[in-house]
């Protein structure tokens, strides 16, 4: 387990207790888990590059003592992301159910970047737990596209639904109609290959989707 209060030179801070803290915190996780956290953060540097460069993230937690991925210091919850333009995207304030479509659509940006380097997001839409934050964890790698998964199924729902107002039940079911709303937005973004049988093709899938989402434009 490493100790960190950064990421790639990337201020973490606490909010759960004093908002908006910008005290510095020690966290930890594995270093492998840390060594993602890294692609991540890079990544979303280099897709939301228009709003400037990321002042700082705002996290529930990472290693927390308890069973799961969080016990074993491979999973992340985020909270918050602060731009240097004063353009946000906080989780923390649910977000992914704003009456404004910008917030939404820049939610599943995150979401989107988020699963390019980890196997389990949860998000807003997966359940009430997850309601005020995303979680990301190492659990069940490599990284692909699972119909079978709800959280994954439940994702692409609500992102046909926000960029193509596909009108799907976002019931993490993966039935005919969210097969024919993910075939027609994977046409449109240029997918080549097949998300879910490899990394490489669902990370194309999801920067397209980080892409409008971070622009706010529909697909």
């Amino acid at each position: 387990m490493i100790t960190f209060s950064k990421i790639d030179g990337t201020s973490v801070y606490y909010w759960r207790s004093n908002r908006p803290n910008t005290t510095a915190r020690n966290w930890q996780c594995t270093q492998e888990f840390y060594d993602r956290l890294v692609l991540w953060i890079r990544d979303l540097r280099s897709l939301s590059s228009a709003y400037g460069t990321i002042s700082y993230v705002v996290s529930a937690g990472f290693y927390v003592n308890k069973p799961g991925e969080h016990g074993a210091g491979t999973a992340a919850d985020i909270d918050h992301i602060q731009w240097s333009s004063g353009t946000v995207c906080t989780p923390l304030d649910r977000h992914h159910a704003s009456t404004n479509i910008a917030l939404r659509r820049r939610y599943l940006a995150l979401d989107a970047v988020t699963r390019r380097r980890f196997r389990y997001v949860l998000n807003g839409w997966y359940n009430a737990d997850h309601a005020d934050h995303i979680h990301a964890d190492f659990g069940g790698l490599p990284i692909r596209l699972l119909t079978g998964s709800e959280s994954d199924t439940k994702f692409i729902q609500a992102a046909c639904n926000n960029f193509r107002n596909a009108g799907l039940a976002i019931d993490g079911a993966w039935g005919p109609l969210t097969q024919s709303a993910y075939n027609s937005m994977k046409s449109a973004l240029g997918v080549s290959g097949d998300p879910t049988s490899g990394a490489a093709p669902y990370q194309q899938l999801l920067s397209g989707i980080a892409q409008h989402g971070f622009a706010n434009t529909a697909i």
